[in-house]
């Protein structure tokens, strides 16, 4: 019996929530599908690490621009036709976009699914277009998408968006959290929404953290974070709140590691307000893991947030970890074990810090649960082979 033909569209493979749950999900069905993978930009640090067997492919040639970044463009003349459709879609937005640069794609044909793995944004943001290229540009029995994101506060809830949500056969979310959120943008898809969970690569995870293994100094308490510096993140507000408990005499620590825009703000907030060595940035680092490993608590301090993957890579390591109350928290940190939530604010992150800084025995006891826990994807890959085995397409 021949292997059911998969081709799966996303913008790149550049380091990303997004990328990685790909890059996972690929390792777990490229032996059980005829697996092909799109690229609108054929880019980025988990190219290389893409299953050999998987067939990758490249979008027609002004595709690339949704997929490469500013700093990406090379050469006036790239930087021109980047600017071009930038502007374009801000002015007739992505969906129009797409089918301009499409004036040069041929049609894809023979696919029993085919799979859009990033999700749509606000309609004049150049961002996105793979849910479009899939419904325009492949031919296939039935087509799905994906929704890695809080639709709901993303602000990307439109009539268009709709329409091309509604040609879909099936919908995945990453969560119930991000299904409900969706839902509540587009409550008559509901028949058609799913939840299919992010696959992780725990085995890959757990080697990481011991071929680079990481101490912090002294007998603190040592929170980490691993995040972009976006404004999501609420970075700034977590290190305010460290400021409001943390003083000299302090043995509470937080480690950052990561980059970005809200960085140099960032490190403004750390010298005006924190003696030396309360607040560390680590910077940007492919190897997280041993870091992770030897915190005493991993901290999310984001201000709203999908189904972050850093929970289930901090609890396979035996780290617990704090989550502000974001769309998926409560489902992914409470009811599984692996921590705690807080209220969505400065003060409830401020609050639980100190309690947890000053009840050792709570924290050493979470992390004897997680050390006893069985971390694997077969519901997450269960959930994914339903999702596509569903006969034929839909009905509205």
């Amino acid at each position: 019996m021949s292997r059911k033909r998969i081709l799966i569209v996303n913008n790149n493979m550049y380091i990303g929530g997004v990328q990685k749950a790909l890059e996972n999900l690929l390792w777990e069905i490229h032996s059980d599908y005829d697996v092909t993978l799109l690229l609108f930009h054929k880019g980025g640090e988990l190219l290389n690490k893409i299953p050999p067997d998987v067939d990758l492919i490249e979008a027609a040639s002004p595709f690339r621009y949704l997929g490469m970044s500013k700093y990406d463009v090379r050469g006036v003349k790239e930087k021109l036709l980047r600017l071009f459709f930038a502007a374009f879609t801000c002015v007739f937005t992505v969906r129009k976009t797409v089918g301009l640069m499409g004036l040069t794609q041929k049609k894809l044909r023979g696919y029993d699914t085919a799979i859009s793995f990033l999700h749509s944004g606000k309609e004049k943001t150049f961002y996105g277009g793979c849910n479009e290229f899939v419904l325009n540009f492949i031919e296939a029995e039935q087509k799905i998408t994906f929704v890695h994101c809080d639709f709901e506060k993303i602000g990307a809830t439109s009539e268009k968006n709709r329409k091309i949500y509604s040609g879909f056969d099936r919908i995945a979310t990453c969560s119930d959290g991000c299904r409900a959120s969706f839902l509540r943008c587009f409550p008559e898809l509901s028949q058609k929404t799913y939840v299919v969970r992010n696959c992780q690569n725990y085995n890959e995870i757990k080697r990481m953290a011991q071929v680079s293994p990481e101490k912090f100094e002294g007998n603190g308490f040592n929170v980490l974070t691993v995040a972009r510096f976006g404004k999501e993140k609420g970075i700034p507000r977590a290190v305010r709140a460290f400021a409001g408990i943390c003083n000299a005499e302090s043995k509470i620590r937080y480690y950052i590691i990561g980059d970005g825009a809200e960085r140099r703000e960032t490190e403004e907030l750390i010298s005006d307000n924190l003696p030396a060595g309360v607040v560390t940035l680590l910077g940007e680092k492919e190897n997280p893991y041993g870091y992770m490993a030897k915190a005493d608590i991993l901290l999310i301090p984001s201000i709203s947030e999908a189904a972050p993957m850093v929970i289930n890579e901090a609890a396979c390591l035996g780290t617990p970890v704090l989550s502000t109350e974001t769309s998926s928290a409560v489902e992914m940190i409470c009811d599984t074990g692996f921590g705690w939530v807080c209220k969505n604010s400065e003060d409830g992150i401020r609050k639980e810090i100190e309690r947890l800084a000053g009840s050792r025995n709570e924290v050493e006891s979470k992390r004897e649960f997680l050390r006893e826990q069985k971390f694997d994807n077969v519901m997450a890959v269960k959930q994914f082979s339903e999702l596509i085995s569903q006969d034929g397409k839909t009905t509205d």
